[in-house]
């Protein structure tokens, strides 16, 4: 009996931990597949929008911006705070006597202290982070131009490599059936067994080409994925962009004062010269004898203060020696100053050079997209003629692949002429600090 009830026990034993297992398998088949339906293995092609709202949330050099932005709001409070009383809570011990005499005792008390006037410091250094914070927030929007125009350019350039590589794909396609062409008409004695060989040399060609223009596709995908802040992972994939705008080209002129006008780094740069002008107010009356009024209230709270008082204390505060870090403090001030000035003016250089790099490239590129067009249906017909001629003996396969790498070269030309020309645009753009603004007709018009 004994022997029963212990046989009984192990069974039940070895239930309950099978049942255990089991609820554990579900619990785990459960999970993977809530993770499943979070993370989809293939998700939906992105369009470029999407890419830019994504940055707008994750790229890394924008968060710095919005941080810096931060940081200068929190300086601005820092220095307007030197206008309100400070009030604090103290608590000192007392010691008096001599000797075996002495006592000691401490003492609680709320005291208040006001700067009244300090010869103009504070209100310099208030000036300084007004402007700061000017500053900031104009490389917070350069910077979001940065970011739209840096994924605009990464996205077209996926695009570009993703219709390369399908060219080439067909390139392999058609050299394959024209290898079997040729092969079917050696064996039927239409056409000489060397004639393989030359088509076999261009599908190799073709399928090194194909297995470049891949590689181009994988890695300018990777290279999308982290411009816009995420980490690269498969699966990743793009949606077709619209159809390619045509614009009218204004003259260079007026993109150049448009630029002038809205470009937020030249905020950025007259904001920087203002703040350190301030800055450097502010360190040189430092130097100086200047005026101070200050008062002070304490209120005694418990234990050895003795007294309660009220102070308004005036005078002339003049630092006689502090090792020369007042007048190093001006110097840098002063050469912060005229960074300032240069940087502002290398940019005003430089806009016109920007501006006028995307013209040039805006106008190349429409006229080679024109161009391309002409060319490739020039050559889809000289590849279609040549068929023909060869079908019916009038030519020799040498004739077929000439037309089909003039034909090839035309359809790549096409493609890089069409992205070449959408991101001119966006590099136009991105020049004339537009991003995301007014069409260029408008533009025209706030111009007349």
């Amino acid at each position: 009996m004994v022997l029963n009830r212990k046989g009984t026990r192990q069974t039940g034993a070895v239930r309950a931990v099978a049942l255990l297992c089991v609820c554990l398998l579900l619990l785990c088949a459960s999970v993977f597949a809530q993770t499943d339906k979070a993370t989809p293995t293939n998700p939906e092609p992105v369009t470029l929008q999407e890419c830019i709202d994504i940055a707008l949330q994750k790229q890394t050099d924008l968060i710095v911006a919005g941080n810096s932005v931060n940081i200068a709001q929190s300086s601005l409070q820092e220095s307007i705070s030197e206008y309100l009383p400070q009030v604090a809570v103290e608590n000192n011990a007392f010691s008096s006597g001599t000797g075996v005499l002495d006592t000691t005792s401490t003492g609680t008390a709320l005291s208040v202290g006001l700067n009244i006037f300090d010869g103009g410091v504070r209100e310099a250094n208030v000036k300084a982070s007004r402007y700061g914070v000017k500053q900031s927030k104009a490389y917070y929007e350069r910077t979001k131009q940065s970011t739209i125009y840096d994924v605009t350019s990464a996205f077209y350039e996926a695009l570009r490599a993703g219709h390369l590589a399908q060219v080439q794909e067909a390139n392999v396609k058609y050299y394959e059936e024209l290898r079997d062409q040729v092969k079917y008409q050696a064996e039927v004695g239409s056409a000489a067994k060397v004639d393989v060989l030359p088509v076999e040399a261009e599908l190799a060609n073709a399928q090194v080409d194909l297995l470049s223009a891949q590689n181009t596709v994988r890695t300018a995908t990777l290279t999308l994925q982290t411009t816009i802040g995420l980490t690269p992972e498969s699966g990743f994939s793009i949606k077709e962009a619209n159809d390619i705008p045509e614009i009218d080209v204004l003259a260079l002129d007026e993109y150049v004062s448009y630029a002038r006008k809205n470009r937020p780094d030249i905020d950025q740069a007259l904001f920087g010269i203002e703040s350190a002008r301030a800055t450097v107010r502010a360190k040189r009356i430092s130097i100086y004898p200047r005026p101070v009024i200050e008062a002070s209230y304490q209120q005694s709270i418990h234990g050895g203060f003795r007294s309660n008082g009220t102070q308004l204390v005036g005078g002339i505060s003049f630092n006689l020696f502090d090792g020369g870090a007042s007048q190093a403090a001006y110097k840098s001030a002063k050469a912060s100053q005229a960074n300032a000035q240069e940087n502002a003016l290398q940019l005003a250089r430089e806009i016109r050079a920007d501006v006028e790099t995307a013209y040039l490239n805006l106008n190349s590129s429409q006229q080679r997209l024109a161009a391309t067009k002409i060319s490739l249906d020039s050559a889809k017909k000289n590849l279609e003629a040549q068929q023909e001629r060869y079908a019916t003996g009038l030519a020799i396969t040498l004739d077929v692949l000439n037309a089909q790498v003039q034909y090839t070269t035309a359809q790549s030309d096409s493609v890089e002429a069409q992205y070449d020309y959408l991101e001119a645009i966006a590099q136009l753009e991105y020049a004339t600090g537009k991003q995301g603004g007014a069409t260029w007709q408008k533009v025209a018009k706030t111009q007349n």
